[in-house]
């Protein structure tokens, strides 16, 4: 079975680089960001990582979300 992996803030720098680790090790990354739709994602675009997670919007203060 496969491990998942959720990130917060993805589409910083450290949250790239966590991201690029883990596919590695063979993880499915799920990546969060506020919008996932509209920033480019220019360091998951550096890294060639972009289309290899699966990218969501969760705002983390809103506890209900993160729940689902």
């Amino acid at each position: 079975m496969k491990k998942i992996a959720l990130i917060f803030g993805v589409s910083v720098q450290d949250g790239a680089y966590l991201a690029r680790f883990l596919l590695t090790k063979d993880y499915e990354v799920w990546g969060s960001s506020r919008d996932a739709q509209g920033p480019t994602f220019s360091n998951l675009l550096k890294l060639g990582i972009k289309y290899k997670i699966k990218l969501i919007s969760i705002a983390p203060e809103d506890f209900q979300l993160v729940l689902n």
